[in-house]
């Protein structure tokens, strides 16, 4: 609802342990309007708890199982929704290598600590949901995959950005030659536009490349092709 409210195509939705979770149109989206969306699933549940509080019977149910969605979803560990908010925040502002670290490390942690909880869960209470929804959720592969569709669809909205703010920073990378358009493309920060230096075994700079030219090449190539073939 919220999706569609901030005019933001939906291309699916994914069943996760905290509920459900919509994928997003890539190129049609902005960073704040991504933020709202993935906060309104747990803000819903939160306000339907308050709904049924102080209600006996089935109501406590709902009370309970939409508090538990709702604060179960708030954990900054991707890909719950705080995780996505917390992916989207450090992204903009440390750039994607790092945002991954982070959040590994982070998820790692939390794991940790939440099937802890989960164990302590059966033993006093006889009730293994927690340690289930912990234990089947996606690993870091996900992540992975977030994170290099951020990065790319990066690409194709700069230029957009680049015309809006007329002046934007930029980047200076050096890559050897057989480095891959993969490998190069996890380097790209989010806010500067990039100039690549092509560098050969006697680190001579043997051309330079703009992230537009990789973007390009994405179109016709393998993620796998040497970046050398853009000049070659």
């Amino acid at each position: 609802m919220t999706a569609h409210l901030l005019k933001t195509p939906l291309v699916r939705i994914r069943i996760l342990p905290g509920g459900l979770r919509a994928e997003l149109k890539e190129r049609d989206r902005s960073y704040r309007k991504l933020v709202l969306i993935y906060l309104s699933g747990p803000v819903g549940n939160l306000l339907a708890a308050a709904a049924f509080y102080g209600s006996q019977g089935f109501g406590q149910n709902l009370f309970e199982g939409n508090l538990a969605i709702g604060l179960f979803n708030l954990i900054p560990a991707h890909p719950l929704d705080g995780g996505q908010i917390l992916l989207i925040i450090l992204y903009n502002r440390m750039g994607g290598s790092r945002a991954v670290s982070v959040l590994k490390r982070l998820s790692v942690v939390l794991r940790i600590v939440f099937c802890l909880s989960g164990i302590l869960q059966i033993v006093l209470y006889k009730n293994p949901s927690l340690l289930i929804a912990v234990l089947i959720l996606p690993g870091h592969k996900l992540l992975e995959e977030s994170m290099g569709v951020m990065r790319f669809e990066n690409l194709f909205t700069r230029r957009q950005r680049i015309m809006k703010k007329k002046v934007y920073p930029v980047r200076h990378i050096a890559a050897m030659e057989d480095c891959s358009l993969g490998e190069v493309l996890k380097k790209l920060d989010y806010d500067s536009f990039h100039i690549i230096y092509l560098l050969n075994s006697s680190m001579e700079i043997t051309g330079s490349i703009t992230e537009q030219q990789i973007l390009k090449a994405l179109e016709s190539c393998s993620s796998q092709e040497p970046i050398k073939t853009i000049i070659h």
